[in-house]
């Protein structure tokens, strides 16, 4: 079987007030297979704007506690600086692959084109396929205020897990959904899911972009869906004052 490789960058940023800007830049290897792809989503009065490209793009620089990344071909030029120390984890490790996630700044200062806010920023690499993963849903995000902030994956399927940051430290969560996540001291996570960033199977709005992909690729891996939100969200914890924040947030899943 032809050795899988996937790298793939993740990067956001938030306006005060709520406006969404997010990159995802990554490389596939897979046997001969070998291509770019980089995309630019952001929030916008008409909905959300998408530029993608399949050339080879310059990757995230990261030196010294930032992270700029340039792309003359979607024209951007974003720079994050860390407000909060790196997250590393292992997803999954085994005899079919692993999936290493190194969140490089769960909470960052950042300026995106002329826009500016808190931001985030994460490198992820797999070395087993998307459609091999042993997964049936996954919810992601991370939310983020000038006080608090919150990542979570929530690993749902063969070899469940859930992992949730607060300011640093793991902690364990009681409900973790789409619209709250209730934390074990009492803390609630409200989210809205105002903004709907993306919705749909996987063939139709990620790799609608890349021609060869029905031909290549299995297509249980194009019928994977995704919904993928910007939230205004309200933190409330027990014996301390609320803080209000954005999410963003997804949820995917899996055909069986």
């Amino acid at each position: 079987m032809a050795a899988f490789h996937l790298s793939k960058w993740y990067l956001d940023c938030v306006t005060d007030a709520g406006d969404a800007s997010i990159v995802y830049s990554g490389n596939v290897c897979w046997g001969r297979l070998n291509f770019h792809y980089s995309s630019v989503l952001e929030s916008a009065k008409a909905g959300v704007t998408v530029r993608q490209s399949l050339r080879p793009q310059p990757q995230p620089e990261v030196n010294h506690g930032s992270i700029h990344w340039r792309s003359n071909a979607l024209h951007i030029d974003a720079l994050w600086q860390a407000a909060a120390v790196e997250l590393r984890e292992t997803i999954l490790d085994d005899e079919r692959g692993s999936i290493q996630w190194r969140c490089l700044m769960p909470r960052a200062r950042a300026r995106f084109g002329s826009r500016s806010g808190l931001g985030y920023a994460e490198h992820l690499v797999l070395t087993i396929p998307p459609w091999k993963l042993p997964i049936e849903t996954l919810r992601w995000g991370r939310f983020l205020s000038p006080s608090i902030w919150i990542v979570w994956i929530d690993w749902q399927g063969e070899h469940p897990q859930r992992i949730v940051y607060l300011n640093g430290t793991r902690v364990a969560v009681d409900e973790l959904g789409d619209e709250r996540i209730r934390f074990a001291d009492g803390t609630l996570l409200a989210m809205d899911r105002s903004l709907t960033i993306r919705e749909g199977p996987l063939g139709t709005t990620v790799l609608a972009a890349i021609p060869f992909i029905g031909k290549t690729f299995p297509a249980r891996l194009l019928r994977v869906t995704e919904s993928k939100w910007r939230s205004r969200a309200h933190l409330e914890s027990p014996n301390r004052p609320a803080v209000e924040g954005f999410a963003i947030h997804e949820r995917v899943s899996w055909p069986p």
